[in-house]
């Protein structure tokens, strides 16, 4: 299961497998864009616990994908995340939005 609100707080069942498409508004990506999904413990950690990037070239969106075991190593708990758009050949880097919360909501079934 997975739910987003309003604030883009994200909430999912540990060990569900899940894709998010992220739409921009007033951008297309171009070839030597990638777009970086990551998750933090908090915003004032160093430590990123996941991270995973995308491409979608000249497209307005990008989907984020994550894979059965991606977040094996994370507890249920509250994380942080954010999507940021990286060009390797600028160096530009966009912040979408600022971090939202990442809650993993722990289930009665088998997660292995």
């Amino acid at each position: 299961m997975i739910t987003i609100d309003d604030a883009l707080n994200i909430e999912v069942s540990q060990g569900d497998t899940f894709s998010l498409k992220f739409k921009f508004k007033n951008y297309k990506l171009d070839t030597d864009d990638k777009v970086v999904f990551s998750i933090k413990a908090t915003t004032n950690s160093n430590e990123v616990v996941y991270t995973d990037s995308f491409y979608n070239t000249g497209s307005d969106f990008v989907t984020v994908k994550v894979p059965k075991g991606a977040l094996n190593n994370l507890q249920p708990g509250t994380y942080v995340y954010d999507v940021a758009i990286i060009n390797s050949k600028t160096g530009n880097i966009i912040t979408c939005f600022f971090p939202a919360s990442f809650i993993i909501r722990g289930v009665a079934h088998n997660v292995e």
